[in-house]
């Protein structure tokens, strides 16, 4: 990797900074000497009491002494008006067409920031997919690293090779102006470019050094503020309030005076800036209205023009500026060279440790060994050592061994995944280190533990690392079924959604299903276990704001809190007096919840779970109720309306049903209706699309699988009833062929990659889901070696005897090492092929049943080596 940051930006796309340097200093500084010499011919005209003919745009390079001059360009003659129409039009031309190309030039840096920052990243990205397993820490050292220099490198890249070289440039306008205008001024011009690009440099390098110890302070500052926090209770306890208050302070003294002499030495440098500012003008305008000795018969001097002068004061301008802005980017490259030099260190430390490597293919069977081997894992924390075995592949081995014992370890080691740190690891005789990466992650798969999860579907999750063709839908569904996630798969099917315009045989399928269900509840004695939606009555299994709707919000419109605020249901809620009424039950509401919880703090579990507002506006609500006796005599203005709001929402997620106030009675639920009706009726054209009505004889786009399949809500409160309702559901999904839908309805679901931290939310994935997804992983792979180091061990005893028998029937003929859960005795499990007991971190013993069988023939039907 390049060391130096120009260097990187000009190989990663040579031909966008050459385009980009032609245009801007060759086209640019033809348009930048074009405007100059229109100004110097307009500033020359105005000041000119003649009106006589004059030169437009004559070039003349005047010598010293009796050499003639040279006449670049005599121009044209044009009369005063004219001139001065054509200089003006000229320096507009100037400055549009250098407002066009420098947007040009912008994007071609741009374009070439792009490719260098891809081809940094592509290169740092494959060092870290080839990286070896024991390379963890020099892998999170260098992605912080990388992070830390495209942070600083924001924009450098882009003008790394172009700003230097029109530096470069501005400095021969400005010359070149000054030579135009009168010979005399190229020395002062010279002489004031260096001068201020001196000043320039001084004042950058002690502003960084400021910028460096001023960020080492803060760094200083807060961690000592940090530390304090963490000893407050000390502080409270023991009064010690004025011994860190003066410890601080001698602290901050002693970073304080380092800051004063860093901003004392930056106000130094900035002096001669300062003195240059006042001198050069002075400067160039002395050698301008220079005329030579004042002896008689001396040569006197040419006077410089007033234009000639403005046109070489404007060029050293520009070339001061862009010195500049080329000494800020030189800067940042000096600033960026040490993390330069770290990300290729690691690099190369990196592309060593794979040097030698052989990436030789997998082959399909032979010798697991392992002779004096010894690993560590840093994701556990456990070790291993002095490990000597011999396992013939395809077999079936087990290894025994609690927590911390290093059985872990062991099937890391085994599958490649930990490399050993001492001794040797062959398979078939080859070095495991020696194998590609990849195919040995395929060939020889690790299920570690709970999978990392990617942002996608289920499918896509399980797929991860697979190929194409690897597993079918059918695979798939066998693979649920093996690794105990069907019935996460299947219930994430029943909440999806179907739609009928992308699978209209589905959606029938489902509405003819509905009388089918009501069908088997009413013979299995649960009809009563589902209400129906029924247009013409209220539903007890929804909320208020369910009733009114009769739908699903499609959208933000009518959904959540945005509900109770819409304006035409606030419309239909006062047509049909409904506004004082749901106003009472969310007073009430408001009341009765406050009471209840009035002795559990925000963050209790039941808090969440049963509360019809959030813990973070406990208090608004409790302020409410205590100085609001009834829904009447409001606050003014927007505070009253939000309180009248706030508590129409409360009535509006309301459930009878499921939170008993006794709030709602029959009358007021023929009121409810009336309004859905009202609502349904007047719903104006443009919010037609914001809810989805239900329909007996159509499919609910916006409801789930399992609302459209019974056309109703579960009954809540009844024991049993939701595991009741989904296998009468379930058992009539199978008899219509319709539970591989379901199952791709699950696979098709978006998982949340986020740890779920305990609490699940729409997409979350529990722990004991993220086990059975990486075994998943592993099997859609088909390998020839399965090592299992964590299988789901929660359940009976009987029931991870079961799922370990029905592994070992999926893996027949090809090679299984699983490390078996604690309690689980391998003597009662169906003999395996080898026992190896892992105890304080060694394989303390390596059995053979005598009753076991022989090793298991290969797979024919297995993947052949890349050479094959």
């Amino acid at each position: 990797m390049e060391r130096d940051p120009i260097r990187l930006a000009w190989r990663a796309a040579p031909g966008l900074h050459a385009a980009a340097v032609a245009l801007s200093v060759g086209l640019g500084g033809g348009l930048c000497l074009l405007t100059l010499l229109c100004l110097r011919d307009l500033v020359g005209v105005l000041m000119s009491d003649e009106a006589a003919i004059q030169p437009f745009l004559r070039v003349v390079l005047p010598l010293p002494g009796t050499i003639p001059d040279i006449v670049v360009s005599n121009g044209w003659l044009l009369s005063s008006a004219d001139l001065e129409r054509a200089a003006l039009l000229g320096v507009a031309f100037g400055a549009l067409a250098m407002g066009g190309l420098g947007w040009i030039v912008t994007g071609l840096c741009f374009r070439a920031q792009s490719r260098a920052v891809l081809a940094l990243r592509a290169e740092v990205t494959e060092a870290i997919l080839v990286a070896p397993p024991g390379a963890r820490d020099e892998l999170r050292s260098l992605a912080s690293l990388v992070g830390q220099m495209l942070r600083r490198l924001d924009g450098m890249l882009a003008v790394a090779i172009v700003v230097p070289a029109l530096a470069l440039g501005g400095i021969v306008l400005a010359l070149l102006t000054a030579a135009m205008a009168a010979p005399r001024l190229v020395p002062a011009a010279a002489a004031g470019l260096l001068a201020g690009g001196l000043a320039r440099l001084l004042v950058l390098r002690r502003a960084a050094a400021r910028a460096t110890l001023r960020r080492s302070e803060s760094a200083a500052a807060e961690g000592r503020l940090l530390d304090l926090v963490q000893r407050m209770p000390a502080v409270r306890a023991h009064g010690t309030r004025a011994t860190e208050a003066r410890r601080l302070d001698a602290q901050a003294r002693a970073t304080k005076d380092l800051l004063a002499r860093a901003e004392a030495r930056l106000a130094y440098a900035r002096t001669p800036a300062l003195v240059l500012a006042a001198i050069l003008p002075a400067i160039g305008l002395a050698a301008a209205l220079w005329r030579g000795s004042a002896d008689a018969g001396a040569p006197r001097g040419i006077p410089v023009e007033p234009g000639a002068f403005v046109a070489a004061t404007g060029a050293f301008a520009v070339a001061l500026i862009l010195m500049a802005a080329g000494m800020r980017v030189l800067s940042a490259r000096t600033e960026t060279a040490p993390l330069f030099a770290q990300v290729a260190r690691l690099l190369d430390g990196l592309s060593a440790r794979r040097r030698g490597m052989a990436d030789r293919p997998v082959p399909r069977s032979g010798l697991l060994a392992a002779r004096g081997a010894g690993g560590y894992d840093p994701a556990s924390g456990e070790r291993l050592a002095g490990v000597d075995l011999a396992l013939p592949m395809p077999s079936h081995a087990a290894i025994t061994g609690g927590r911390g014992s290093g059985a872990r370890v062991l099937a890391a080691l085994l599958s490649g995944q930990v490399e050993p740190s001492a001794g040797s690891l062959t398979y078939d005789g080859v070095e495991m280190r020696s194998f590609e990466p990849s195919e040995r992650a395929r060939r020889i798969a690790l299920a570690q533990g709970e999978a990392i999860l990617v942002e996608g579907s289920l499918r896509e999750n399980i797929l991860y690392g697979a190929q194409a063709g690897d597993a079918a839908e059918g695979d798939l569904v066998t693979i649920l079924r093996l690794t105990g996630l069907d019935a996460f798969a299947y219930t994430r099917g029943l909440v999806g959604r179907v739609d009928p315009a992308a699978q209209p045989e589905l959606a029938g399928a489902l509405v003819a299903a509905r009388r089918l269900v009501r069908a088997a509840l009413a013979a299995d004695g649960a009809e009563r276990l589902v209400e129906p939606f029924d247009p013409a009555l209220y539903n007890h299994q929804a909320t208020v704001g369910e009733n009114i709707l009769f739908g699903e919000a499609v959208g933000p419109t009518f959904a959540g809190e945005a509900l109770a605020a819409h304006p035409y249901l606030r419309a239909v809620l006062e047509a049909e007096e409904l506004t004082r009424p749901l106003s009472e039950i969310g007073l009430q509401v408001a009341r009765s919840t406050v009471e209840i919880f009035a002795d559990l703090p925000a963050d209790h579990p039941l808090f969440d779970a049963f509360s019809l507002f959030p813990a973070s506006e406990r208090g608004y609500f409790e302020d409410l109720v205590g100085r609001q006796a009834d829904a009447s005599a409001w606050r003014r203005g927007p505070a009253g309306q939000r309180d009248r709001d706030r508590l129409i929402g409360l009535a509006l997620r309301y459930s009878e049903t499921r939170h008993r106030f006794g709030l709602i009675d029959g009358p007021f639920e023929e009121r409810i209706v009336e309004a859905r009706r009202s609502f349904a009726r007047m719903l104006p054209p443009h919010l037609s699309g914001t809810i989805e009505f239900y329909d007996p004889d159509r499919v609910n786009v916006a409801a789930s699988l399992e609302e459209n399949l019974l056309f109703g809500r579960i009954a809540y409160g009844e024991a049993g009833a939701e595991a009741r309702v989904r296998g009468v559901a379930r058992r009539v999904l199978a008899e219509q062929g319709l539970e591989r839908a379901v199952y791709r309805l699950g696979l098709d679901s978006r998982l949340d990659p986020r740890p779920s931290g305990g609490a699940l939310g729409e997409g979350s994935v529990g722990s004991r889901e993220r086990v059975a997804i990486d075994l998943a992983r592993c099997l859609a792979r088909r390998p020839d070696i399965l090592v299992v180091a964590i299988l789901d061990e929660r359940g009976k005893a009987d029931d991870v005897r079961e799922r370990l028998d029905t592994l070992r029937a999926a893996r027949t003929g090809l090679g299984l090492v699983v490390c078996l859960p604690e309690g689980v005795d391998p003597a009662e499990l169906a003999p395996f092929d080898a026992v190896i007991a892992v105890e304080r971190n060694t394989v303390a013993a390596v059995t053979v049943p005598a009753d076991a069988r022989p090793p298991t023939p290969a797979r024919q039907d297995a993947p052949q080596p890349a050479d094959a």
